[in-house]
């Protein structure tokens, strides 16, 4: 009889292998679920607090918006922030509780201090404004410096630039951003007429003036151009008046303005977009000047519209043609170049990237100033066309526009 060693049938034996492997099975699916459970939630709180940080960053971003909005010098006076000491390092504005707003620094025994509640309590956000300075403490201004049309941080000229920080809460979690912004600044118009091309001034009823004719600013000339003075003529007997002489006020080599960069700089403001390519537009309205005694003195009108034209047809600019008594307010913005014809008034700025054909039959007049950079095809001005340089007509299209920014970061990044 053959003899069984204990040890191999204890080896061999396969009883309660299932019950085993059960429970690794078992074990393992607990480890497994475990891990799922505090993944999920890991992720859930994660994902809990990413939306609370950005409830925080919105809340920071309309605490900014508040501030922009109310600085605006058209804003309802009760609620309107003004700036009552434009040339002292030491103002502050706050918008936010007495509290919050001391945690940023006010003082309510400070004079330079003002704060104001915000217009409204669903957000929790605390805004400080100061005037934004350089390294050695000058207050900064964004302004034309050197007469190219472009503005710049300067510690000269301009509007103020202002220092906009404001704190976002939301469920325990913070944000907060800071930003420069500056209201903008009267359009650079160094004449009534700016060329930068060869330019034809005529007609016996043709006048282009350079003489403030309404906001008791200072003269300019009647033309200025980058060329040449020579490069302006005349045919027939147009007046051109202004700073430089009562007949024929033009003046050469004047700094060439980047106009190109004006027109992209005021075409994200329009009120009105057309993109239009060679196309002629008939009886267009964007307000209606008061016209003046004669065509040869300054309208008036309390209306402010940018109105922009993109002539690009895929490979390059071509024009816009208005015709028929055409008129408007404010600042027209062309791509290209443009030709007005007929009837034909405006009250506030042109700005052409191209150039500029003002002529034909009917009556003619723009009050404030007029700027083509085209530098290739000719400008010709005439037909009892009137152009009467007027600084309030060109300070009244930058008043009242939104506070623009000039830079942004999240702070703590």
């Amino acid at each position: 009889m053959k003899k069984i060693n204990p040890l191999t049938a204890c080896l061999n034996s396969e009883k309660g292998m299932v019950l085993i492997v059960a429970l690794l099975v078992a074990a393992v699916l607990i480890i497994l679920g475990t891990t799922a459970f505090m993944t999920t939630t890991t992720d859930l709180k994660i994902s809990s607090a990413k939306k609370q940080s950005d409830k925080a960053f919105y809340s920071a971003e309309a605490g900014l918006e508040e501030a922009r909005g109310r600085m605006k010098a058209n804003y309802t006076t009760s609620y309107r922030i003004d700036d009552t000491n434009p040339t002292d390092t030491g103002w502050m504005y706050f918008i936010g509780t007495e509290s919050k707003s001391q945690a940023l620094g006010f003082n309510s025994g400070n004079t330079l201090h003002s704060r104001t509640a915000s217009l409204q309590t669903a957000l929790g956000y605390t805004v400080a404004i100061k005037h934004q300075t350089d390294t050695s403490g000058n207050i900064l201004y964004w302004g034309d410096t050197d007469g190219d049309g472009s503005c710049e941080r300067n510690t000269s000229t301009g509007r103020n630039i202002y220092l906009v920080r404001s704190y976002g809460v939301y469920s325990g979690a913070q944000r907060a951003i800071e930003a420069e912004i500056s209201k903008v600044p009267p359009i650079t118009a160094p004449g009534a007429l700016y060329v930068e091309a060869t330019t034809t001034i005529q007609g016996t009823s043709t006048n282009v003036i350079g003489l403030d004719q309404c906001g008791g600013g200072t003269d300019m000339p009647g033309v200025v151009t980058t060329l040449d003075a020579s490069t302006v003529s005349r045919t027939g007997n147009p007046v051109v008046s202004g700073s430089t002489s009562p007949t024929w006020s033009v003046q050469g080599g004047a700094t060439n303005m980047d106009v190109q960069s004006i027109v992209d700089s005021w075409k994200g403001s329009a009120d009105y977009v057309y993109n239009k390519v060679s196309t002629t537009d008939t009886g267009m309205n964007w307000g209606t000047p008061t016209l003046g005694a004669t065509l040869q003195n300054p309208s008036s009108c309390s209306v402010n519209n940018v109105v922009y034209y993109n002539t690009y047809n895929g490979t390059n600019n071509t024009y816009i043609k208005l015709t028929g008594g055409s008129s408007g307010c404010g600042v027209l913005v062309v791509d290209g170049d443009l030709e007005l014809h007929g009837n034909f008034t405006w009250y506030g700025v042109i700005l052409v990237s191209g150039s500029i054909t003002y002529s034909g039959g009917g009556n003619k007049n723009v009050t404030g100033a007029v700027i083509a950079g085209g530098s290739v095809d000719a400008d010709l001005v005439g037909g009892n066309a009137n152009i009467v340089y007027c600084s309030s007509a060109i300070s009244d299209q930058t008043v009242n526009q939104p506070l623009r920014r000039l830079s942004w970061k999240l702070m703590g990044q």
